[in-house]
Parts: C-alpha cells; structure tokens; sequence
C-alpha cells in the first residue's frame, strides 16, 4: 500500500508540475505581450486558442507516461494553427467537427489494435478482459468473473456503466482503458480493490467516489489502474459497502 500510495503522489506531483509550468509560461506571454515585444500579426498566433492547445498537449505529451491526451491536443491545435499563421482565406472554422470526429474514430481504432497485459484479447469468452463500446447509446454490464484483468470502455456521445461489484482481480497489474468524449462512463469498484486513477481530462471530469472500509485488507499482489482520456465527458469511479 506504501509503494501505491506513493506512485499516486507521485502522479498528482507531475500533474502540479505540468501545470505549474503552464501558468508560468503563459505569465510571462502576457508579460512581454503588454510589453509590446511581439509583433501585431504575432499575438493573434500566440494567444489564439489553437497555440494554447498546442503548449498544453506539448507538456502532457512530454510529462506524462500515456501520450494519448498529448498527441490529441497538439494534432488538434496544429491543424486549426495552420489557417492563422498562413491566413488561408477559406472557411477553415467550418473543418472543426469534421477533424474532431476522424480524430475518434483514429483513436478508437487505435485503441482496438492495442495489445492488453499478458497478451489477452478483450470480449473473448472467459479472458477475463472486457471491451466496450457505445456511441449514440448507453449500455450496463454486471462483470462476475473471478479472474478480471481489465480491458477497454470507449464512449462517445453515450455512456456506460461496468459494475464490478461481484469481479476478482487477478493476480498482477491489470489495467482499464478509458475514452469519453462527449459521453461518460461510471465504473463500481469493491472497496477493497488495490486501484491507481491516471485518466486524464479536458473540459471534462474525473470523480473517484470510493467510500472506503475499516476492515479490510489490499492484496499485494493485485492491482487495477484505470487511464485514459476524458474529453467534454465525464468518468466516474465509486464503490458501494
């Protein structure tokens, strides 16, 4: 539970971190902004909301271990960047929605083709792994197994909830993948479940709700880590005693 405990607070650290360095760098933008250091036609490119979404995906990209959130905002900022620094005549804004949805279906085909722990595949019959998927919809699984290894609950435009109540844990790491976007999904958890959050969020939120229990003891050897991305959604984590 030390080491657990401690890989957490090193998590929030990088995330204060990263932050931190956000504010900095933008304070001082706006410092030699009003200093009159740039050119005209150069603060409409600085401080335009595209390049604020380029810095922030940089430094997620450089300080975090999972790239996904990194590499979404920085391909979404560089394109919509592009039109401003070029100043492309067309109705570059009305491209918005179309990039936004190859962007999902990019990263949910990205997210199928991934390979889980230990090799497992997710939906095969008695793995252990789940894979779910809803979009325009909403959809409640009841997980039993006694050997849950993770898998991946990808929701966009929709939502999902996976109640664990009644699952075990194998043996190891085992790790769920989560991506929301315009959607949420709502994960029930034991309370004695040994569990690390990395899910990271833009204009969106990540609640842990777990109530925790005085009598009960975390088995060393078994571990869930919940990552992933939240985008204008929501993922929600609770446990009921």
């Amino acid at each position: 539970m030390k080491h657990h405990h401690h890989r957490d607070h090193e998590m929030k650290q990088n995330n204060r971190v990263i932050f931190g360095i956000f504010l900095i760098l933008f304070g001082c933008l706006l410092v030699l902004k009003n200093l009159d250091v740039f050119p005209y036609y150069m603060k409409g490119i600085i401080f335009s909301w595209p390049a604020l979404l380029l810095g922030l995906g940089a430094l997620f990209y450089v300080g975090k271990k999972d790239k996904t959130t990194g590499i979404i905002l920085m391909g979404v900022g560089g394109l919509f960047l592009l039109p401003i620094i070029f100043d492309w005549g067309f109705n570059w804004r009305g491209l918005f929605w179309p990039v936004i949805l190859i962007l999902i279906g990019v990263v949910i085909i990205r997210k199928r083709n991934e390979c889980l722990p230990n090799g497992g595949k997710a939906g095969e019959s008695g793995s252990g792994y789940i894979d779910e998927l809803n979009v325009f919809g909403g959809g409640e699984k009841v997980i039993n197994t006694k050997d849950f290894k993770g898998g991946k609950v990808t929701c966009v435009f929709g939502g999902s909830e996976i109640n664990l109540t009644n699952a075990d844990l194998a043996e190891g790491t085992n790790v769920i993948d989560v991506f929301a976007m315009f959607g949420g999904c709502v994960l029930i958890l034991p309370s004695d479940w040994d569990v690390k959050v990395e899910v990271s969020a833009i204009l969106g939120g990540v609640s842990d709700k777990r109530m925790p229990t005085t009598n009960y003891v975390v088995e060393p050897k078994k571990e869930l880590i919940i990552k992933g991305f939240v985008a204008l959604g929501g993922c929600e984590i609770k446990s009921y005693k």
